[in-house]
C-alpha cells in the first residue's frame, strides 16, 4: 500500500500521548484488518489471499452444518412443535422463530462464501502489483467478518431455540440439554472475549459498543479490566507503529535523535544522514550490533570497514569508519561526563565540519 495510506491508518488507529484514555474510540469493526495493511508488500500479498480462503472454504464447508441444524430444528424436517395429532408441545411461534433464525444463518453462510471468493480471486490476480489492495479490500472484508460473526451468534440462538422445540415438554431432557449448551456457549463466548481483549486490545478498544456488548461483552464488566484494555492498547499501538517504520526502513519523523537512539544508534544515525539516507531507519543496524554485545562506540573502533560492512550496507560502513578514525585522530571528540555531549563528524562536500548532539 502507498506510505501515504500508512500513515493514515497509523494516524486513526494508533493512540498517541502519555494519556491513553483521552483517546476517542474509532467505534469501528475496520480495525480488524488495519494491521494487516501495515505489513510489508510480501507479508500482506499472501495473508490477504489466506484471509480470503479461510472465509470462503469455511462458508462453504459450514453450510453442510447448517442445514443439518435446520434440518434437525425445523417442523418441515425432525423438529418443531406440532405433534402428528395436530396439537403443539410447545408455543408454535417458536417453529416461526426457529425458521426465522435459520434463513439468516443459510442467507449469511452462502453470501459470505461468495463474498470471500470474489476476494480470494481478485486478491491472487491482483495482490503482488496492487501496493493499496489490502486496504481498499478492507469494507469486503468487514463484510465477511461481519457475516462470519452473525454465522456464529445464529448457530447458538438456531441451537437454543432447536432444543426448546425438539425437546418440550420433556423437561428432565430439555434441562439436561440446555444446561450442556448454555455451558459450552457462554464458555466458549467468554474465552473468546479475553483472548481478543487481552491479545489484541487496540483492535478492542475501537470496536463499536454494540459488537462489544453484544458479542464480546465480558471484559467490559469490570473497571479493572476496561483501564487494562487502554494501557494494552497504548502498548501495542507504539509497537506497531514502530514495526511499520521499521519495515519499510522510514525513519519516523516525530521522535527526536536525542531520545530514541543509543550511542551506536546515533553514530549509525549520523553516518546515515552524512551519505544523504535522512529518511533510513537504522535501527535494524543497531540492533544486529547489540545482537553480538556491540552497545559502546568504542567497540567498535578496531573493527575494519569489511566487519562492519557485515552489520550494514559497505556504503555506510564506510561512512562509520571514517567518522570512528576522526574521532580517534581527535581527542577533543570523546564523551565528556558533565555534559554527556558526543562530537560526531559530519563530512561534507566542500569540507568536514563538527556537530554536537545531546
Amino acid at each position: 500500500m502507498k506510505w501515504k495510506s500508512t500513515r493514515s491508518i497509523e494516524a486513526r488507529a494508533a493512540i498517541f500521548g502519555k494519556d491513553s484514555s483521552m483517546v476517542k474510540c474509532m467505534r469501528s469493526n475496520l480495525v480488524w484488518f488495519y494491521s494487516m495493511s501495515l505489513e510489508p508488500l510480501d507479508v500482506r500479498k499472501e495473508r490477504i489471499i489466506m484471509l480470503a480462503e479461510a472465509y470462503a472454504i469455511f462458508g462453504a464447508l459450514f453450510l453442510s452444518g447448517t442445514w443439518v441444524l435446520y434440518e434437525w430444528g425445523s417442523s418441515l424436517g425432525y423438529g418443531g412443535c406440532s405433534l402428528d395429532d395436530g396439537s403443539f408441545a410447545c408455543h408454535p411461534v417458536l417453529d416461526r422463530l426457529f425458521e426465522a433464525i435459520m434463513t439468516m444463518a443459510i442467507t449469511a453462510n452462502l453470501f459470505m462464501a461468495m463474498f470471500a471468493s470474489l476476494i480470494w480471486i481478485m486478491s491472487i490476480l491482483f495482490s503482488g502489483t496492487h501496493q493499496n489492495w489490502v486496504f481498499g479490500c478492507r469494507h469486503v472484508l468487514i463484510i465477511c467478518h461481519t457475516l462470519l460473526n452473525g454465522m456464529i451468534m445464529l448457530t447458538i440462538l438456531g441451537v437454543g431455540v432447536g432444543i426448546l422445540t425438539k425437546l418440550a415438554p420433556n423437561w428432565p431432557e430439555l434441562v439436561i440439554a440446555m444446561a450442556f449448551f448454555l455451558s459450552i456457549a457462554v464458555s466458549g463466548v467468554y474465552q473468546c472475549s479475553i483472548l481478543i481483549a487481552t491479545q489484541l486490545p487496540l483492535e478492542y478498544y475501537h470496536f463499536p459498543l454494540w459488537f462489544k456488548w453484544g458479542l464480546l461483552p465480558f471484559p467490559m464488566l469490570t473497571k479493572k479490566s476496561r483501564d487494562k484494555i487502554r494501557a494494552g492498547a497504548h502498548q501495542r499501538a507504539k509497537e506497531l507503529k514502530a514495526r511499520a517504520f521499521k519495515e519499510r526502513t522510514v525513519l519516523d519523523p516525530s521522535v527526536s535523535l536525542k531520545d530514541s537512539f543509543s550511542p551506536i544508534g546515533r553514530l549509525l544515525r549520523v553516518a546515515a544522514d552524512n551519505i544523504g539516507k535522512k529518511d533510513h531507519d537504522i535501527s535494524q543496524y543497531e540492533a544486529r550490533l547489540e545482537k553480538d554485545w556491540y552497545t559502546k562506540t568504542e567497540e567498535l573502533k578496531s573493527m575494519t570497514v569489511d566487519v562492519l560492512a557485515r552489520y550494514m550496507p559497505r556504503r555506510m560502513a564506510d561512512e562509520v569508519h571514517r567518522t570512528l578514525a576522526l574521532e580517534l585522530e581527535s581527542p577533543t571528540l570523546n564523551e565528556t561526563g558533565a555534559g554527556g555531549l558526543r562530537m560526531m563528524a559530519k563530512r561534507e562536500s566542500v569540507g568536514s565540519r563538527l556537530i554536537w548532539y545531546k
